[in-house]
């Protein structure tokens, strides 16, 4: 018994060494917000991103909220933002000049019990204090100091005793610093002189000559909040030496087929992007030979882009004169957005405004789409049930649609006419999403609906519910809220045609049980044809919409399918027909 006695406080003390956390102390000033009447709250990789989850307080009064927390010792650095509330919307943009890389979250490398510095609310450092990213790219350096690249200015005294030291952790051989100035180092300045120095000495200094520069030294005026340094039209850094970049751009032609609009919005037509700060109303595309094909010629640095064109010169139809932003499907988005790469030559994209194909298929008739959500698991708002997308106008929750559940069996529906692209996106929510004309996005349902096979990631790391239209009128299936099944975990259909559509049988599919590929062969019909392959719990593993002539041979791939039987469905105008692929 002595044995297994001490085995087990073996076991014990093992543990407890797994489970070992540190202490982490967050604070942020708030005297320069009014605070919400929910408080001031955290979310954070350490607790799994809860808007709600984690309260600061105020103890003395001072305006300083603070919060301390175990983080599991395993985290080496965390990310997280301030809330001045309790729900993503009212969660602050960290700054890019301290944020962590590719995103608007804070960071804190943790070593150990660890007390971080008090930060203004949405920004660096403390209130009044302004903090400033410095970048330089060195890559066209013969070689790099041994002693490592420097930097000195005015807000350093030019103190040649004290050169300061930049970083390139990742060996990119863009080199950063990060300094706090006006108030923090030296008395306020309105703009900073400074130079890079590949060394630790004067005469190892670069000498700068244009527009970036004054007599040798580099310049950057002060606009009294965070800043980075670095190229404003293209968000690089400056070439060591030089007021330009280190890599040359790269031409890339935007082309967008608007031939499927029934209007173009008299503010013109916009491409925006992660190449250029996702701005909208600065990159406009024209149409001079009346072709109905937009275009616009940009310089673009070599990298990975997302992006999308916009019909008028602001997001969602937002403004006086515009009509919406595209939403185009999976099959050529990622996170919601097209996509794009700059290698090391010029670079054409042409689309169809919301379509994945160079040139336009027509838009399906519009026609009225009955939309369900099953609330039995819910508790209702006293304001009710509402649906958003991008089919309304305005889109999205300034557009939302009221459901009602007129015969009290909890499956609120409502029908709304639906026109222009067939390819849409939405979500219900609980609760009015457009109060007092303010977005309250706490209401919205969330659920991974790409997962589940009814929807697709959008830009926001959330998840919409997604379908193709018909052209013909159509009742969704009831979804429970949250859910890609109904309430009972039944897999949700789609009655499409309240007038049934005729049944075809001119489908073959070859070979028949597939392995790489599959033939679809379309005899007796013509025109628009939606093809979709369902594994058997109705998820939707292939779509396609095309037109066709009778007779016509549609080739898809199934190499990475499982192996198992599918349903695959041919949709026309009017006519519909499935058949059973078996892949192997």
């Amino acid at each position: 018994m002595k044995h297994i006695y001490l085995l087990m406080v073996g076991l014990a003390m093992t543990g407890t060494i797994w489970a070992q956390t540190v202490s982490v102390t967050l604070s942020v000033d708030m005297n320069s917000q009014d605070v919400a009447a929910e408080g001031v709250h955290v979310a954070g990789n350490f607790q799994g991103w809860d808007p709600a989850g984690t309260m600061l307080t105020d103890d003395d009064m001072d305006g300083i909220y603070e919060v301390t927390l175990d983080v599991a010792d395993s985290l080496a650095t965390i990310q997280y933002k301030f809330l001045n509330g309790n729900a993503w919307g009212v969660d602050e943009a960290c700054p890019e000049a301290c944020a962590y890389p590719g995103s608007t979250d804070r960071y804190a490398n943790i070593d150990g019990d660890t007390t971080v510095p008090v930060v203004c609310f949405g920004a660096c450092a403390a209130c009044g204090i302004t903090t400033v990213l410095f970048k330089v790219d060195m890559s066209q350096e013969e070689a790099i100091n041994p002693v490592g690249v420097h930097m000195n200015g005015n807000f350093n005294g030019w103190d040649g005793t004290n050169f300061l030291m930049m970083d390139d952790s990742d060996g990119d051989l863009i080199y950063t610093y990060t300094a706090q100035v006006d108030g923090a180092m030296l008395d306020p300045v309105d703009t900073l002189q400074f130079k890079f120095v590949n060394g630790n000495a004067w005469g190892f200094d670069e000498s700068p000559e244009g527009e970036c520069a004054s007599q040798g030294n580099r310049t950057m005026v002060l606009t009294g909040g965070d800043q980075v340094y670095q190229m404003s039209e293209t968000g690089q850094a400056y070439c060591y030496n030089a007021c330009g970049s280190c890599v040359a751009p790269t031409p890339v032609t935007f082309k967008v087929d608007m031939s499927s609009q029934a209007e173009v919005s008299v503010n013109g037509v916009c491409v925006a992007g992660s190449f250029q700060g996702w701005t909208p109303g600065v990159n406009f595309l024209t149409d001079l030979d009346g072709d109905m094909v937009y275009e616009a010629t940009i310089d673009v640095v070599p990298g990975d882009y997302e992006f999308k064109f916009i019909n008028g010169n602001n997001w969602g139809g937002d403004g006086d004169g515009n009509i919406d932003n595209e939403n185009p499907p999976a099959d050529c988005v990622s996170n919601g957005n097209r996509v794009f790469s700059v290698v090391d030559g010029p670079v054409t994209i042409q689309y169809c405004y919301n379509q994945c194909s160079e040139t336009c298929v027509p838009d399906p008739d519009a026609a009225p789409i009955t939309f369900q959500v099953d609330m039995t698991n819910e508790l209702v708002s006293e304001d009710g049930v509402w649906l958003i997308g991008n089919i309304t106008t305005p889109q999205w929750q300034a557009g939302a649609l009221q459901l009602s559940d007129s015969d009290g069996d909890n499956v609120y529906d409502v029908t709304y006419e639906v026109s222009g692209a067939a390819f849409f996106e939405y979500r219900y929510c609980n609760g009015d999403p457009y109060p007092a004309g303010e977005i309250d996005n706490s209401v919205t349902e969330v659920g991974d609906f790409e997962e589940g096979g009814c929807g697709q990631g959008n830009p926001f790391g959330e998840f919409n519910r997604t379908h193709t239209r018909s052209g013909q009128a159509e009742i969704l299936g009831a979804y429970c809220f949250t859910s890609c099944l109904d309430c009972n975990g039944d897999t949700v259909g789609t009655v499409i045609g309240i007038e049934e559509l005729e049944d075809f049988v001119g489908l073959e599919a070859y070979p028949n049980p597939a392995q790489d590929a599959v033939n679809l062969r379309v005899e007796g019909m013509e025109g628009l044809l939606q093809v979709r392959i369902y594994d058997l719990t109705g998820k939707t593993v292939l779509a396609d919409r095309q037109l066709v002539q009778s007779g016509a041979v549609l080739t898809y791939e199934v190499s990475d399918l499982r192996a198992g039987m599918y349903i695959l469905e041919a949709t026309g105008t009017t006519q519909r027909t499935t058949l059973r692929l078996n892949v192997q």
